[in-house]
């Protein structure tokens, strides 16, 4: 838990020094990753309130890095999509977190690190199955 604790403070940092919180960079990536997502998947990706995910959503689209439309599927959703300003604002979050990645990971040979990854997706995939709602779980074992 100290590690994760460690890793998640230091990992945050370049980001905080520009004034973006973890909940924004992490929205941002979200949408980038599912395209044109419906804020309530988004929320249940995240793991947030659905309050918390209208108030990132109205902070960023106010910052022109949001925008919502209608989803012409179903009239009652809302699809978020990454503006022209929003993919600048992604473009330097990338740079920080590769950036920030080398220098977190620079303690380690390639070697390591991929063995790193490989035991971390292991275990992300062992314990994703078994958190509530997750199809298939099993519950605690």
């Amino acid at each position: 838990m100290r590690t994760t604790h460690a890793l998640r403070r230091f990992t945050g940092q370049p980001c905080l020094r520009r004034g973006w919180s973890t909940s924004r960079v992490l929205l941002m990536l979200a949408v980038d990753e599912a395209g044109t997502p419906r804020m309530g998947e988004l929320k249940d990706r995240l793991g947030v309130t659905g309050r918390s995910i209208t108030s990132l959503v109205d902070g960023l689209e106010d910052e022109g890095l949001l925008s919502r439309r209608h989803d012409p599927a179903d009239r009652r959703s809302t699809r978020l999509e990454i503006t022209a300003k929003g993919r600048e604002h992604l473009g330097e979050i990338k740079e920080l977190h590769d950036a920030h990645a080398d220098l977190t990971f620079g303690v380690l040979s390639e070697a390591e690190r991929g063995v790193l990854l490989d035991m971390l997706d292991r275990l992300r995939d062992h314990v994703a199955g078994r958190l509530p709602g997750a199809e298939g779980s099993r519950g605690p074992a």
